[in-house]
């Protein structure tokens, strides 16, 4: 689950240094630990592709990155990291950010990190 949340997290902030926001895509870790990407229109999208994989018994960990807004004063966008494992309890990433006019590069927040929801293994 740490491999797939750095490559999900490292992918998604370059997406929001380089100004074009968080697009909707996700990883699988496959039974030999191989990595793979995949993305959509929309996380459901991207669920999809996972789903099948896991039923057919192929997948161990899957995780699904979004831009959310957040509403906050100090950082009203984030990055949503939601990763399941099949044998273990899903849970949800969230990093916050703010882009200000003017400054070269984000400002992050804190990654925080708390109970997710399974839609890949139900």
């Amino acid at each position: 689950m740490d491999a797939l949340l750095r490559l999900v997290l490292a992918y998604a902030r370059t997406e929001v240094a380089v100004g074009d926001g968080v697009t909707p895509f996700g990883a699988s870790m496959a039974v030999d630990g191989e990595l793979e990407t995949a993305s959509g229109a929309d996380p459901d999208e991207v669920r999809g592709i996972f789903r099948t994989r896991a039923e057919r018994d192929e997948l161990v960990a899957v995780a699904v990155c979004t831009g959310v807004v957040l509403g906050e004063p100090a950082f009203t966008d984030a990055i949503r990291v939601e990763i399941e494992h099949r044998d273990d309890e899903p849970i949800t990433f969230v990093l916050p950010y703010r882009v200000d006019e003017g400054r070269e590069r984000p400002e992050w927040g804190e990654l925080t990190a708390g109970p997710g929801e399974r839609r890949t293994w139900t």
